[in-house]
């Protein structure tokens, strides 16, 4: 059971009998909560050791649509020392040539964007398909990859595209999940004379989730059947 930050709660996690988890709301607007300890940070007790853990690697969580921003303290550790720089996210490698579609060839992809996590794939190790999963903690601070050319030997070099799985609202002018368009940087110092057919980056980096793939081989002799999507 989880439970929003208090005095009951505090002294339960001095104790080590509760789990801990920070939060930060990258929303715009003020959140109105008992449970804040920074700005639009919450600290979340949780009574059960394993659900902290459930939480990080379910995610990416959103508020408002905005990015929710989490952190597991260390034993030393308190909520000021909390740090929201990472995220982790579903990434979908798109126009991999299928014969390339390897476990080996989507981690070495997933470590360019970040820390590698995890690959999705079938019972039998099989990940082909429409396109490869991966997990990676990505820089939240950094902007979001949109693609790059990988190398494949005997031709020339191909560019691939990436898709993020329950992206939050972003910076189309930046690529950084940390704020939205009109708080950028680079928008306030134009003025508003930047035009939005410039912008490097848009909403086709959001992965669409409604019929996720599941990676899988059917052999001649097996009986077909239909397994529901899956999502992280």
């Amino acid at each position: 059971m989880a439970q929003w930050h208090n005095k009951t709660c505090l002294r339960k996690c001095l104790s080590g009998v509760a789990e801990p988890l920070c939060a930060r709301l990258f929303t715009k607007g003020r959140v109105n909560v008992e449970a804040l300890v920074g700005s639009n940070t919450v600290l979340i007790i949780f009574d059960d050791d394993a659900a902290p853990m459930k939480i990080l690697t379910q995610g990416p969580w959103s508020f408002d649509k905005y990015l929710i921003g989490l952190y597991k303290p260390k034993d030393d550790e308190s909520a000021d020392d909390a740090t929201f720089l990472h995220a982790s996210f579903w990434v979908q490698i798109h126009n991999l040539p299928f014969r390339r579609m390897t476990r080996e060839n989507a981690q070495v992809i997933g470590n360019t964007l970040g820390t590698m996590e995890q690959v999705d794939v079938s019972a039998n190790g099989e990940c082909r398909g429409h396109y490869i999963r991966v997990r990676v903690r990505i820089d939240i601070d950094q902007p979001l990859c949109r693609g790059r050319f990988v190398n494949m030997g005997e031709t020339e070099p191909l560019w691939i595209s990436f898709q993020y799985e329950r992206l939050a609202i972003f910076c189309y002018w930046c690529g950084t999940l940390n704020h939205d368009e009109k708080d950028c940087k680079l928008w306030t110092e134009s003025g508003g004379t930047l035009s939005k057919d410039e912008q490097p980056y848009g909403a086709w980096l959001r992965a669409a989730t409604g019929n996720l793939q599941q990676p899988q081989v059917v052999h001649s002799s097996a009986i077909p059947h239909s397994t529901p999507p899956r999502t992280p």
